[in-house]
């Protein structure tokens, strides 16, 4: 009987304390490798999309924005001032545009210039207000406002150029007299018949009648004409600066 109780407890080896530590040593180290693995894993599936839930355009950061500012304000101030520079050299550098040349067909020279107001271009006595010129009818030597071309009585007398008459009038000196604003100058009409074909505000186109020769009193000893007066700003001009050449015919 005391054999048989010997045997159970001599049988079965008891593990010792440094096989427990070792074994615990061990569980100890696979779960921190655990661990730190898990914890790997979660953060490669955080930043990494996964296949249910794709990257959109919207998702992305608008083109050439860096931290919500636009390209060139990102970048340096010395780099910006460079890219102008270079933006500079080359708009000087780039060949000039050829200069427009307009096709419109102006109108002709013979349309503007002004018209002789008689059909003889004959002048007797000049524009002169520098230089004194005789007058058979004062019997002196004096000025002269206008330039006088010859023409004979009833000769039909015609506007030098598109207008407006402002006056239609009788001066003691002068006679009948008709002022037509034309542009860029004013002309006097003086010594014409009491016929006037026109009256103050009509407008008259050049080459149109607009009177006949009569009388200059204040030269009615000269030969029969028509005295003609240009003003340009209120002040007295030589008529023959607006006539190229004698009428033909």
């Amino acid at each position: 009987m005391n054999q048989t109780k010997h045997s159970g407890r001599s049988g079965g080896k008891k593990p010792s304390r440094g096989s427990i530590g070792f074994y615990i040593a061990l569980a100890v180290c696979l779960v921190t490798v655990a661990g730190a693995a898990w914890t790997t894993y979660g953060r490669i599936a955080r930043e990494e999309p996964s296949e249910e839930e794709p990257v959109t355009v919207s998702d992305l950061p608008a083109a050439g924005d860096v931290s919500g500012e636009s390209y060139e304000k990102s970048l340096p101030q010395e780099e910006s001032a460079e890219q102008e520079t270079s933006e500079e050299n080359q708009t000087e550098n780039s060949p000039s545009p050829e200069p427009f040349i307009s096709t419109t067909v102006e109108s002709s020279e013979e349309e503007k210039s002004v018209g002789f107001p008689v059909e003889d271009g004959t002048v007797l006595r000049p524009y002169s207000m520098t230089e004194l010129k005789y007058s058979k009818t004062t019997a002196d030597w004096r000025t002269h406002r206008g330039t006088d071309f010859a023409a004979k009585q009833g000769t039909a007398v015609k506007a030098m150029a598109d207008g407006t008459v402002t006056a239609v009038e009788k001066d003691p000196l002068y006679g009948n007299i008709i002022t037509i604003e034309h542009e860029g100058f004013t002309a006097r009409y003086c010594g014409l018949s009491e016929k006037a074909v026109v009256r103050k505000g009509d407008h008259v186109k050049a080459g149109s009648p607009i009177g006949y020769i009569g009388v200059v009193p204040c030269e009615m000893l000269e030969e029969t004409h028509l005295h003609l007066e240009i003003l340009r700003d209120g002040q007295v001009s030589d008529p023959m600066t607006l006539l190229a050449a004698p009428p033909c015919g």
